[in-house]
């Protein structure tokens, strides 16, 4: 009597389950047409044509490193742009070079100066900073194709400074093209060890930044008023700019900002490379108590 009550009940249950399980293949044939219809919508996506490019010149391989962040950020199409004629490998002769371009605007010739740009809505240009804005490859670049129309974003990496100045010159270029805001970060910050990981976090707060049509004057409203320096103030410039003495950098006053560490801008008089005497702002991050020491961001007029 026991077994055969325990038998019904199993039957039971096995017809309540089969029941089950037929109604739920009613329902996946039922959503079916849907979900067939939005996986060939994401296939159509995925093979879609790329609607921007990166388009970069690298020196030293910190522009590419930046440049591969972007173009995985932006799923971009990435081409970057290569010297017929390569630089000198010591950064002396590289010097030398690069101001005899200056001086004589004969830019250098470029294995692939002529990109297909009429296919991209939007052009993020990435370029090593030398003497104070993009390096001459660039303008070979820019002579060569014709940007009207587009978004042009640009990004660099510098030794101590030249990212708004370089955005003005390619807005004064480029006077047909959308020139944004642009990125920048340092060589010393891109090759150090944790350089990808604080890269792509800058760059994400890039992007939102650039989404919400935030300027560079927008993004100084959260510093305070400018100050004279304290003790602590001093010691933090001090240490943040040790290794740029090249510079010769005198802070003349300083505001803050508090987010996740201490932001400082100091107002400072600049004489760089023995020159004339200039302002300048410099911008420095003194992280939280025992998360690193503080570090120069950016040098910039």
């Amino acid at each position: 009597m026991f077994n055969k009550m325990k038998w019904t009940a199993a039957m039971s249950v096995l017809a309540a389950s089969m029941v089950f399980t037929a109604c739920n293949e009613q329902d996946a044939k039922k959503e079916s047409p849907e979900t067939a219809k939005a996986a060939k919508s994401a296939e159509v996506a995925a093979s879609a044509p790329s609607k921007s490019v990166v388009v970069y010149f690298s020196q030293n391989g910190a522009t590419k490193k930046l440049a591969d962040i972007f173009a995985k950020a932006k799923n971009a199409d990435a081409v970057e742009l290569k010297l017929v004629t390569a630089y000198p490998l010591t950064y002396d002769s590289t010097v030398a070079a690069v101001g005899a371009e200056r001086e004589s605007k004969q830019w250098p010739a470029l294995e692939n100066a002529k990109v297909d740009i009429a296919k991209y809505d939007t052009v993020y240009l990435g370029y090593p900073i030398m003497f104070g804005s993009f390096a001459p490859p660039i303008y070979t670049f820019l002579d060569s194709n014709e940007l009207s129309g587009k978004v042009v974003v640009p990004f660099c990496t510098y030794g101590s400074g030249g990212r708004k100045a370089s955005a003005e010159e390619l807005k004064t270029l480029e006077p047909n093209a959308n020139v944004t805001l642009a990125f920048g970060i340092s060589n010393k910050r891109m090759t150090a060890e944790t350089g990808d990981s604080v890269a792509r976090a800058e760059v994400e707060t890039f992007f939102a930044n650039l989404e919400t049509g935030k300027t560079d004057e927008m993004l100084m409203g959260g510093f305070s008023e400018q100050r004279p320096l304290t003790a602590e103030d001093s010691a933090v410039f001090a240490e943040a700019t040790k290794d740029y003495a090249y510079l010769s950098l005198k802070p003349l006053s300083v505001s803050t900002q508090v987010v996740a560490g201490t932001n400082y801008l100091f107002v400072c008089e600049m004489k760089a490379f023995g020159g004339p005497a200039t302002q300048t702002n410099v911008k420095i991050f003194k992280p939280l108590p025992g998360r690193g020491a503080a570090e120069l961001i950016v040098v910039e007029k």
